[in-house]
């Protein structure tokens, strides 16, 4: 049996008779056995360890929305919510629209929907609009924002705020139609693309809020009937009634002369 075992390569059985500590080591799977304790054993100590990690950075997250801000927002919006990479968001008042745009992002911003707990995004809300909102958008003079606004920013955007064209960037300044007044106000004091930005030293808090007046006023203008030709301005609105009275001038012409039959 012996050399039967030899030829095919296996150990010799051990018999009966052999010690206990030869029988015990030339047992199958021994080995096997300890190495698999070894391995379950620090298996299992990696897993505890990472799930203590995971507790210890849970808790490391902050509680408050001022932590949350300065650990999220502050490298785009800055510090003090004055405007860095993102607008400034020092005239965000609503905390519902703040609310909205941290779980949803806009444009660069993402969204923080499944990154931040609804509690934890309340609180940054809550932070942005009670505490980093300083500037005041109420008080403004609409005739004073006019004036402002036609000096200033008409150039860009036009006398109606409905957007035109750069010739010096190739692009169009955009519309302001659909912006809300801390948007309005947070561009004109961080400033936007080539926009540049207009620190208090330029506009006052008051005038900040006239021109944002004017700004709202324009997006939706009375109108005294007729039709308002998307509040071009009286020069383009002038050229239209004069080719209007033109065309009527060349059908009533043809009409006189050259429609008899």
């Amino acid at each position: 049996m012996e050399i039967a075992a030899s030829i095919s390569g296996l150990p010799p059985a051990a018999g009966k008779g052999a010690p206990a500590s030869r029988r015990h080591a030339a047992a199958p799977g021994a080995g096997g056995r300890r190495r698999r304790r070894g391995a379950g054993r620090g298996l299992a100590l990696l897993l505890a360890l990472a799930a203590w990690t995971g507790a210890a950075w849970g808790h490391a997250q902050p509680a408050s929305g001022a932590g949350l801000y300065a650990q999220d927002c502050a490298v785009c919006h800055g510090p003090r919510g004055q405007g860095k990479i993102g607008p400034s968001l020092q005239a965000a008042h609503d905390a519902g629209t703040v609310l909205a745009m941290i779980r949803s992002g806009k444009g660069m911003m993402p969204p923080f929907a499944g990154r931040l707990t609804a509690a934890q995004m309340q609180a940054v809300a809550d932070y942005v609009s009670h505490t980093l909102a300083t500037v005041a958008l109420t008080g403004g003079n609409l005739s004073e924002g006019g004036v402002l606004f036609r000096v200033n920013c008409a150039p860009c955007h036009r006398t109606d705020a409905r957007g035109g064209a750069l010739a010096f960037t190739q692009q169009n300044a955009p519309a302001l139609t659909g912006l809300s007044a801390a948007a309005i106000a947070g561009a004109i004091r961080g400033g936007r693309g080539p926009m540049p930005a207009f620190p208090p030293t330029v506009f006052n808090d008051r005038q900040l809020a006239s021109i944002v007046s004017y700004v709202r006023f324009v997006q939706h203008p009375p109108t005294p009937g007729g039709y308002p030709a998307d509040f071009l301005g009286p020069v383009a609105e002038g050229l239209i009634a004069l080719l209007m009275v033109a065309a009527l001038g060349v059908i009533a012409y043809w009409i006189e002369f050259q429609g008899r039959g």
